[in-house]
């Protein structure tokens, strides 16, 4: 999961990414600040983020300003509604320079961007199991499952299920808590109720995923971007056009 946070002055541009984050799979946001010496003071305190969406013009302290008091290396991607502020992003070795109004798209095409050069660094690190326990509900029980056995999970109010073939666990966790456990494994979330297995996925139609024995899986509309992203990456499509 990539931890972000956002410095912007403008209320509105903070709702705007706090949706996009929310709804883009693999990141996640722990904090928000209109005001930037705030923003610096959280993270000198201890916040710890792998990415900073961070405006330029901005009272008391400037993008540019604030970044120089960054820890070094900490990632930043500019956002701005002045496009002079390009170059002079660019020169500093930023991220990626984004520009308002910000459309989901633009934003999820930066993220998947961002993602692939990020991660290694936002988790460097012995390579992790390809497996975790869960507790069925019985007391000083606990059930290893594997990631490849994973066809999907389902999110209920205060609990998930996984399935995995024939078999259903139900366990008393979030679905954040759960997607943040399958980061690491080719699990995307597709709807708010559910994440799927990309290894498992048979078809798309419409709206819907089908995975093995027959299941169908509806796909969210908050979701569809970032899973046809992963799809479109993966298809074999011709150029050619048609006569």
């Amino acid at each position: 999961m990539i931890n972000c946070i956002i410095i912007d002055d403008e209320a509105y541009s903070i709702e705007t990414l706090t949706d996009y984050i929310d709804k883009t799979a693999g990141f996640n946001l722990i904090g928000a600040f209109t005001n930037p010496i705030q923003g610096v003071n959280e993270i000198a305190k201890g916040l710890n983020p792998d990415l900073i969406y961070l405006d330029i013009d901005m009272p008391k302290l400037t993008g540019f300003e604030l970044a120089g008091l960054l820890p070094k290396g900490l990632p930043i991607i500019y956002i701005t509604a002045f496009s002079e502020y390009a170059l002079p992003a660019f020169e500093t070795n930023v991220y990626d320079f984004l520009l308002k109004p910000v459309s989901y798209q633009k934003f999820l095409r930066s993220a998947m961007k961002i993602k692939e050069r990020i991660k290694p660094i936002a988790h460097k690190q012995l390579a992790k199991p390809d497996y975790f326990f869960i507790n069925p509900g019985t007391k000083g029980k606990m059930i290893k499952l594997s990631f490849s056995e994973i066809v999907y999970v389902e999110g209920l109010k205060n609990y998930i299920i996984i399935h995995s073939g024939l078999k259903k666990h139900t366990t008393y966790l979030t679905m954040a808590e759960i997607e943040s456990a399958l980061l690491d494994g080719p699990f995307l979330r597709i709807h708010k109720s559910y994440i799927v297995n990309l290894n498992k996925i048979q078809s798309i139609d419409g709206n819907m995923v089908a995975v093995k024995d027959a299941v169908s899986l509806p796909v969210g509309a908050n979701y569809k971007a970032s899973l046809m992203q992963v799809i479109n990456e993966h298809a074999i499509i011709s150029k050619r056009k048609d006569n």
